[in-house]
């Protein structure tokens, strides 16, 4: 689909569920009504991640710029900025609306590191002081900030999100994470603990796997063992969309909530990319394909 569609494809969905679950005054008790529909704004932020701009600024520059004709009551960049952020409920609430449809039996748990700032400016930074910490990532580099933990189904579709401080080891965040769940769920080396396996069987119904040399699923035919890599994999591919598509390392906010709204926005747009993949008839995860020049 080219751009014109694929903005009026998720401003379609935004609004019917806006209708549906925030119809007016749900959350705005008092005062004057925003200028721009809710629903309008959310479209602007989620075309706008998948497009790479990675601020509110360049956002309400491109649209203003290239779509007023589709926002015709875009006017004011911190009006939008405000409303934006004020909508971080909605944008959570939206993401498990489209999440709870394809929900899965086979899922795949990883966590990302996230830079609060470079590690040699962490001892003097002020930034998320007494909430970020001190942690390691790949390679057993040391790193100054926090930890994106998701969960993903067989499709590549994130299913839940959490933010944890960097010293939080990703066993800790398993229970929380999978509440709920029964089937399969594949993980890497981190994930390695007999105990958590045993817990997870008995209590929930499900099998925890790590399809690699250190999980020794000497159980496994190869063909399982080569399904269940495969699938495994599919958190490796959306890390790296996370990363290099949505810039979700890169720290910008000031403070947990707007850290909070930003993850969430690119964990929406993420999610809203896959479920058009679907409707187009591609594969979920091929991003570059979607939108045709």
């Amino acid at each position: 689909m080219n751009l014109d569609n694929f903005i009026v494809n998720i401003f379609c969905e935004t609004d019917d569920f806006m209708k549906k679950y925030f119809p007016e005054r749900t959350f705005r008790r008092r005062g004057p009504m925003p200028q721009m529909a809710d629903s309008e704004v959310l479209t602007m932020e989620i075309v706008g991640e998948m497009l790479g701009f990675d601020t509110d600024k360049e956002i309400f520059r491109f649209f203003k710029r290239s779509y007023r004709h589709y926002f015709p009551k875009l006017s004011c960049r911190v009006t939008f900025a405000r409303q934006s952020a004020k909508l971080w409920v909605v944008k959570q609430r939206l993401f498990r609306n489209i999440a709870e449809r394809f929900r899965d039996t086979i899922l795949v748990l990883d966590s990302f590191p996230m830079d609060v700032c470079r590690f040699a400016r962490a001892r003097g930074s002020k930034l998320f002081k007494g909430i970020a910490n001190y942690g390691k990532k790949l390679g057993n580099h040391t790193f100054y900030g926090f930890r994106l933990h998701v969960k993903i189904n067989s499709i590549g579709m994130i299913q839940s999100f959490d933010l944890t401080a960097a010293n939080v080891h990703d066993i800790r965040m398993v229970e929380e994470l999978t509440e709920g769940d029964r089937g399969l769920l594949l993980a890497d080396r981190a994930y390695l603990s007999q105990p958590l396996k045993q817990q997870l069987l008995e209590h929930q119904g499900l099998e925890l796997s790590v399809p690699t040399k250190y999980g020794k699923p000497t159980e496994l035919n190869p063909k399982q063992l080569r399904f269940r890599k495969r699938i495994r994999r599919l958190i490796e591919t959306v890390g790296n969309q996370l990363i290099n598509n949505l810039h979700a390392k890169k720290v910008w906010a000031r403070d947990l909530w707007h850290l909070t709204n930003r993850i969430c926005r690119k964990i929406l747009a993420h999610t809203f990319c896959v479920l058009l993949c679907l409707k187009e008839g591609i594969k979920p995860l091929s991003f570059s394909k979607l939108i045709t020049v």
